[in-house]
């Protein structure tokens, strides 16, 4: 039996405007200790007020683990800076350390969340290794890009020494090296960012059931070369402005006014669209499989669908309405924001939802216990 539930976004921007506001006013006063309560709240309001098949999703995290964590990060940094500041020489290993502990914060952190959110009373789980954390942030996320810059560096410094002839072959050269380069770290960017979704989805479990995310690496590929072109546009027209014309100054500044502000919505736009694409294609090639049996079984799936003009709108709309209002106007953009993209996804069903999750909840048992007294190791950050 194959049925179709909504999602709905329940939320007010009045009432979530109670919450954020006392949320930033006992931060502030708290000098920042409170931050840990108010991502709690937040979290419970958004997650309390989604709804699919007539129940919310609930947020259960402690405030005082998080701030424990957050205190635990702090007191490290800390240390580690007030040791440096005795001893120069070892700022040479304070930056490479905060790289090397960031795939670990990042792996607890989403475990973290994961371990305190559910649906139904039965708990999401996140369950990403180590190395392959390691794998994605820190050597394709950090290394690889470093790499590549460097490589070109090293690439495009001989064509500048004399013993290269200069002129109309120095100057293909350099396009080329440069060009090389710009290539590569668009592969990268395409790459990482389909890795970061894949590993986020793959690794996130609802009870035992597991998520799998399906979307190819092409389809990544041509939305990503979109936006790149959207992006080169953009800058060509940023470019083809003359900051060195002679002309009147208030005439100069009303077209340097317009090019900046053309450009920057013309940002937003691919900005739109490039969540759009990604954001539809995750979900909608996403699947709950049951991989304990075998063969694995799909229980669930996903249709979104985002519009890019819509969103676009959204986010205009939001910018301006938070900027006139000096920021009053935050959580009502949020709440529209959440609202949008909640109230267009539907969650598919291929089975009875009741008896789904019963089997699950029999199949955790001692299982999920066991799990959580682990994981409530981690960091909430």
């Amino acid at each position: 039996m194959n049925t179709r539930q909504a999602f709905q976004f329940r939320g007010e921007a009045a009432e979530y405007f109670r919450i954020w506001i006392v949320n930033l006013f006992l931060t502030i006063i708290s000098l920042g200790v409170y931050s840990a309560w108010a991502k709690v709240r937040n979290k419970q309001y958004f997650y309390g007020n989604t709804m699919v098949a007539g129940n919310a999703f609930e947020y259960s995290a402690d405030p005082i683990i998080i701030l424990k964590g957050r205190l635990l990060v702090v007191a490290v940094l800390s240390s580690f800076s007030l040791v440096a500041s005795y001893y120069p020489l070892l700022d040479l290993f304070y930056s490479p350390l905060i790289l090397l502990i960031l795939p670990w914060l990042v792996l607890r952190g989403l475990m973290f969340n994961a371990r305190y959110s559910s649906y139904r009373n039965l708990y999401f789980a996140f369950v990403g290794r180590v190395r392959s954390t390691y794998m994605l942030i820190l050597v394709l996320g950090m290394l690889t890009p470093l790499l590549i810059l460097v490589g070109g560096y090293f690439l495009v410094i001989p064509l500048f020494e004399d013993s290269l002839s200069e002129g109309v072959m120095q100057m293909i050269w350099l396009l080329l090296a440069l060009g090389g380069v710009a290539f590569l770290l668009f592969v990268w960017w395409v790459l990482f960012n389909y890795y970061l979704q894949r590993y986020y989805v793959n690794h996130s479990h609802y009870g035992r059931l597991s998520f799998a995310m399906m979307a190819s690496l092409k389809q990544f590929f041509v939305f990503f070369s979109i936006g790149i072109l959207g992006f080169l546009i953009a800058l060509m027209l940023f470019l083809s402005f003359n900051f060195s014309s002679g002309i009147n100054n208030l005439i100069a500044d009303s077209m340097l006014a317009y090019t900046i502000t053309t450009v920057s919505i013309m940002l937003l736009y691919l900005r739109a669209y490039l969540k759009v694409r990604v954001f539809n294609q995750v979900w909608n090639m996403t699947r709950l499989m049951d991989q304990v049996d075998q063969p694995p079984i799909q229980l669930m799936s996903f249709h979104v669908e985002l519009k890019v003009n819509a969103l676009f709108f959204v986010y205009l709309t939001n910018i301006i309405a938070s900027a006139l209002s000096l920021g009053l106007l935050i959580p009502w953009a949020k709440v529209r924001l959440a609202r949008y993209q909640i109230n267009r996804m539907t969650l598919l069903l291929h089975g009875d939802l009741d008896r789904i999750i019963a089997d699950e909840k029999m199949k955790v048992g001692s299982f999920g216990g066991e799990m959580g007294d682990l994981l409530d190791i981690n960091i909430g950050l």
